[in-house]
């Protein structure tokens, strides 16, 4: 029931995304990832599959982010965490889709298009970090000239 609810917010999303929408549909591939992992056993092509799902979910732009006065403890997160939460949960997959669709394909099909996620998430990433660190670098010249 969990995958069917999953599929068919999948399926609104393309309708008429809304950041509620887009977090409840990750709510939910969360729930059913972890279903999956205390009912099939690491390396399932299943689960690799279901945390691919996950994780492409979590790397979806948001559509109108919380304010930065949110909690801290909300699911899914936003911004930079929810970003690295997706890095970290494209990995899991791919080193699950590797044992269950085999390494010598490198996870089939859904192994190569989660590679190149990683590859996207890892500059974007990368785009974050190099902006925080300017901003700190420019707040220290601005307390050192005043």
């Amino acid at each position: 029931m969990t995958r069917l609810h999953k599929e068919l917010l999948i399926t609104s999303l393309s309708v008429a995304i809304s950041q509620e929408l887009l977090d409840e549909t990750i709510r939910t591939a969360a729930k059913y990832s972890s279903g999956l992992s205390d009912t099939l056993v690491y390396g399932h092509p299943v689960r690799g599959v279901a945390l691919a799902e996950l994780g492409k979910l979590l790397a979806v732009d948001e559509p109108s982010p919380p304010q930065a006065s949110t909690s801290q403890s909300r699911f899914p997160p936003s911004g930079p965490a929810r970003l690295k939460m997706a890095y970290e949960t494209l990995l899991r997959a791919r080193d699950e889709l590797s044992i269950g669709f085999g390494r010598g394909n490198d996870g089939g099909r859904v192994g190569h298009e989660v590679r190149e996620a990683i590859v996207r998430l890892e500059k974007e990433l990368g785009v974050w970090t190099q902006g925080i660190r300017d901003t700190l670098k420019d707040t220290r010249l601005a307390a050192k000239g005043k």
